[in-house]
């Protein structure tokens, strides 16, 4: 199955930060931006300050809470204050719209969201249940049950973990 381009973007932007390992792709703002402007997420003439970087990671970090089954919550605390407004295209689609900066992206997010759950793939993206991994993947799986970015690594992982606590006294 191909992940759809909503999909991909909304799952490429959780996974700007490797929990993992570490690696963190939106260090400052200029790294930010430079990110974001490759995956069209930001106008080239829009800028990024340190505080829309706080408020991208919030976001980044309430869509992942969100996908791991920790509810709305810190979504909602990271969407209070961003200006948003609808906006008609010509060919009569209907999207989100904002000004610059953290309000633009977070509208391109948002309008990704909606696009899941319009074409019945928003509940495809998850994040790994292993804790030390929680990476965002887009669940292929028939039946929608997908627990793991990678049955190779971490299902495994955590399966053979499972197996041994079940052995040992």
């Amino acid at each position: 199955m191909d992940v759809p381009r909503p999909a991909a973007l909304l799952r490429d932007f959780v996974n700007s930060v490797d929990l993992q390992d570490g690696i963190e792709q939106l260090t400052d703002p200029a790294t930010a931006r430079s990110w974001l402007l490759a995956h069209d997420l930001l106008d080239p003439d829009a800028a990024i300050t340190a505080a829309d970087l706080r408020r991208l990671l919030a976001v980044r970090e309430g869509l992942r809470a969100l996908w791991r089954g920790d509810g709305p919550a810190p979504l909602n605390r990271a969407l209070a204050g961003v200006r948003l407004h609808p906006e008609f295209a010509p060919d009569g689609g209907l999207a989100l719209v904002a000004g610059g900066g953290a309000d633009q992206v977070t509208a391109r997010l948002l309008d990704a969201v909606l696009a899941g759950r319009a074409g019945g793939f928003g509940d495809r993206l998850k994040v790994c249940a292993r804790d030390s991994c929680r990476w965002a993947f887009f669940d292929t799986s028939r039946n929608r049950a997908g627990r793991w970015c990678s049955m190779a690594e971490c299902g495994n992982k955590v399966k053979m973990r499972r197996a041994y606590a079940r052995r040992r006294p």
